[in-house]
């Protein structure tokens, strides 16, 4: 039993369920989703649009990840138990942390999943979602058991020097287990990836995947012929978003 009296080092946290990875390189895996409150990008340029409300926000978690509750690593632990995922994570299940951006409590997340160990004598397969503009700290990046990646691109609307961080990027393609997941829309999106990205920072193909653009099946069916050929022609990967695909949904599924 966890002592909710421990409250040091709580970390705010949008939300979290279990549910499968729907992007990326583990796509379709079970995992239990940590999803950390906070960005330090907003991403205007990118489609989605609020279903409740109209309200264009670009980033399609913005509506989550703009709101949170702190909670301390007991509490997270405790909730975690008695919900079943403790012992998902044991059978296999991964866990994926992800924003926003988690790595703006980074600190915080250090000391939760050295708390996590200690008290649970093992780790799960661990996923964070970064966007490359925060360097992790070692002690971090011994944790992890895959770094996904996801710079932002020009389309995105953010300026260059902030989504842009040479320095965290070539320490990112330096690790063996960072892949990188570009949001693309179209031929142009594929080409700057090439160019800003796939080249300078030496990344093979195996590591890159394209994933369309979109919060809706319409528009990732609308993205997809393009990003597909792109895969064939460079040996990229394609991810699917398959929260979209499967529940309509962009979040919390």
């Amino acid at each position: 039993m966890y002592l909710i009296g421990t409250m040091h080092a709580k970390l705010k946290i949008a939300e979290q369920f279990y549910s499968i990875q729907g992007e990326g390189p583990t796509a379709g895996v079970p995992a239990v989703f940590l999803r950390l409150s906070g960005c330090n990008l907003g991403c205007p340029g990118f489609s989605y649009v609020d279903p409740q409300t109209g309200d264009h926000l670009g980033c399609d978690t913005k509506a989550v990840w703009k709101h949170g509750t702190r909670l301390s690593q007991a509490e997270i632990l405790l909730e975690w138990e008695n919900a079943g995922w403790i012992e998902a994570m044991r059978t296999d299940a991964h866990l994926v942390i992800t924003g926003g951006e988690p790595l703006l409590q980074q600190a915080r997340l250090i000391s939760f999943l050295h708390d996590f160990q200690t008290k649970e004598g093992f780790l799960p397969y661990i996923e964070l979602e970064t966007n490359g503009t925060i360097s992790p700290e070692p002690s971090l990046i011994d944790l992890l058991s895959q770094i996904n990646t996801s710079p932002k691109l020009s389309f995105s609307k953010e300026s260059k020097s902030k989504r842009y961080c040479p320095m965290v990027l070539d320490q990112l393609a330096a690790i063996p287990y960072a892949v990188f997941k570009f949001v693309v829309r179209n031929t142009a999106d594929i080409n700057e990836v090439l160019q800003d990205y796939a080249t300078p920072f030496r990344l093979p193909p195996s590591r890159i995947f394209l994933m369309p653009e979109g919060g809706t099946r319409s528009q990732i069916e609308a993205h997809s012929p393009p990003i597909v050929e792109a895969c064939k022609q460079y040996g990229f990967r394609y991810s699917p978003r398959l929260q979209v695909t499967i529940w309509g949904a962009v979040t919390g599924v």
